[in-house]
């Protein structure tokens, strides 16, 4: 089963992607809202892929965590961004392992997605 860590700083947005996962069969191994709680549990725990919101509670970004994480690991991270901002998708189109999808989500495209991260 693949482990997924889910980190959105809004709750019931993060609460509604751990019960679409969690039904499609992947682990949720925790949510974190900021990269703070993040980091926090990436000392206890290695995701097989992050979901990622870019803008999260306190002073990083998204895309700033991302960075930090592959610098010393190269987890695969989906964004799940309402941001259309042209340096928003540079930035993550820059890092390697890095896709998104844009707010709102349909369903079939985040599971088409997730389908074939499993498959990988």
């Amino acid at each position: 089963m693949k482990k997924i860590l889910i980190i959105e700083d809004e709750t019931i947005i993060s609460f509604s992607y751990r019960l679409q996962m969690e039904r499609m069969g992947f682990e949720v191994i925790g949510t974190a809202r900021s990269s703070e709680e993040a980091e926090a549990l990436l000392r206890t725990n290695r995701p097989d892929l992050i979901i990622m919101d870019i803008y999260l509670k306190g002073p990083k970004t998204g895309l700033d965590l991302a960075r930090e994480i592959h610098a010393t690991d190269p987890i695969p991270v989906l964004f799940l961004t309402a941001s259309t901002k042209p340096e928003v998708i540079e930035g993550i189109r820059a890092l390697k392992g890095c896709q998104y999808l844009a707010k709102p989500i349909n369903s079939d495209s985040l599971e088409d997605v997730l389908q074939r991260f499993a498959r990988a």
